[in-house]
């Protein structure tokens, strides 16, 4: 499989866009700077204990307090009893959330683990936590006690003192000389799993990620020793050097910046660490932006939209809620022969590959329901089924199809672990009281500024005039200082931003004289 990693930085955000064989398969956004990310190590302070749901709520320093649940409480001294949650470290790939055999996993632990959160916590308490789930909507993060470090090919778990090996490394030879390896390196008492990444490596490799790790998990000790909380005592790499630590060595073809800091700290985070990786990162050198020239801004358009067209003429209506994400496909334009339960049979085949990147594209998670066209031969179902299932192995978050209902409706789950793509770009549109989105006014400014610079390639004199909606004005006059303070911006001097009260808030206008 053919991947490619593809970075861009505009409208004051990181994105990312994965592609394999050509498809876009994810998006990803993070605004520059952002408070709490999945992965950050923060002293919090147990405000509020519910012994009801034996959970507490722990101030992270945030708007609202963060959700701690009795089985993700583990205090100084006691050792964990299964393996932390790996989507902190954002695996590469599924596997290496349930590295460990569960034969070799510990079945105990100390034994007041088993005595109530009320028992084992009090209120003012300090404790080192760490970023399992960013805050959703209402919802403030959810913190673990088990903390997991991500390095390039292994992952360091301080609390749980297992070796353990990816289940994407299937060779037994190679396991054993992994699980040899990994017993010789030092690791501070704690656990090491490795990553797919780490396949056929040698020993060095291993003992300078482990090193690293734990001089690392010092650190975040020694800073919480001296510290108040709130206090962030460790965060993860941004977001391009995220997913560059997490790809796999081989696939990978292309990695490609169209911005030269970022481009800069990715080469010299990858030299020491993988120098094959380091040799394919490419700088973006046309006219064109990244993203519009290869595809993806396009595709950013569609993954906002309800509905999927299939190449078949199928169609699928995706619809997030606050409780799941439904599926529906239908055969729309595709009439196919003149046996309809073959034309049915393609057309979900077809829709169950393309549900397993949308779910990806769109970054959907929790409870999944689909609606697949119905079918009548059991040979049938079980084929979509087995088709839902090997696409979603592609999948790097964790997922789980639980079966078919009674109603005839498939029912999956998929670790979430942030917001979606739609609540991240999107805003409510306050012209249909909530029932509809908009576009960020942040997000109209970097579009803003695009059209700006294509139409400053053209018109290479004269003043430039956007006028916008007075909230998008805004956001496109903080987008040309930034932009003008940060990359000497040529094209901002010409620029003079118009607030009109009666403009949409989801568009704007640019006019070159």
């Amino acid at each position: 499989m053919a991947r490619e990693l593809l970075f861009s930085r505009f409208a004051g955000r990181q994105w990312a866009a994965v592609r394999e064989d050509g498809d876009v398969v994810e998006l990803r956004v993070e605004e520059e700077g952002a408070a709490l990310g999945v992965g950050q190590v923060i002293l919090g302070r147990v405000r509020r204990i519910l012994p009801g749901i034996q959970s507490a709520f722990v101030d992270v320093g945030q708007e609202r307090d963060a959700f701690l649940h009795a089985a993700d409480l583990l205090l100084p001294g006691e050792v964990a009893t299964q393996e932390p949650a790996a989507a902190v470290a954002e695996p590469a790939d599924p596997a290496e959330e349930e590295d460990a055999e569960p034969a070799a996993r510990p079945r105990r632990g100390n034994a007041s683990r088993e005595q109530p959160i009320e028992r084992r916590l009090k209120e003012g308490q300090t404790l080192i936590v760490q970023v399992a789930r960013e805050s959703m909507g209402s919802k403030g993060a959810r913190v673990t006690c088990a903390i997991s470090l991500p390095g390039r090919y292994v992952v360091f778990t301080p609390q749980w003192p297992h070796i353990g090996v990816s289940r994407r490394i299937e060779d037994p030879d190679e396991r054993t000389r992994l699980r040899a390896i990994l017993d010789a390196v030092p690791r501070d008492g704690g656990g090491l799993i490795v990553r797919t990444a780490g396949a056929g490596r040698p020993a060095q490799a291993f003992e300078a990620d482990a090193a690293r790790l734990v001089d690392t998990w010092r650190g975040i000790r020694a800073r919480a020793s001296a510290a108040g909380a709130p206090a962030v005592l460790h965060a993860d790499v941004d977001l391009p050097l995220r997913l560059l630590r997490d790809a796999p060595s081989a696939g990978v073809e292309r990695i490609v910046f169209d911005d030269a800091g970022a481009y800069e700290r990715a080469r010299a985070f990858l030299d020491p660490l993988d120098g094959s990786l380091a040799s394919r990162v490419r700088m973006h050198l046309g006219a064109t932006p990244l993203f519009e020239a290869e595809g993806v801004e396009a595709e950013i358009e569609r993954a906002l939209r309800p509905k999927v067209w299939l190449k078949s003429g199928g169609t699928l209506v995706i619809q997030p809620t606050e409780a799941l994400v439904s599926v529906d496909v239908n055969t729309g334009k595709y009439v196919g022969n003149k046996r309809p339960e073959e034309t049915i049979l393609r057309t979900n085949l077809e829709a169950a590959d393309e549900i397993a990147r949308q779910l990806r594209l769109r970054d959907l998670g929790g409870i999944v329901v689909i609606d697949f066209i119905d079918m009548d031969r059991e040979e049938s179902r079980n084929r979509v089924l087995e088709a839902l299932e090997v696409a979603l192995r592609r999948d790097r978050a964790r997922t789980k199809i639980v079966g078919i209902s009674e109603l005839g409706l498939v029912q999956l789950t998929r670790k979430r672990t942030r917001a979606g793509l739609q609540a991240l770009l999107t805003s409510e549109c306050p012209l249909c009281l909530g029932h509809g989105r908009v576009k960020t006014p942040e997000i109209l400014a970097g579009e803003a500024l695009l059209e700006l610079r294509r139409i400053a390639a053209l018109a290479t004199e004269g003043a430039l005039t956007v006028r916008a909606h007075p909230e998008v004005a805004r956001a496109v006059r903080r987008a040309l200082q930034r932009e003008s303070a940060t990359a000497g911006d040529d094209v901002a001097p010409r620029v003079v931003v118009e607030d009109d009260a009666a403009a949409r808030p989801d568009g704007f206008e640019v006019y070159a004289f």
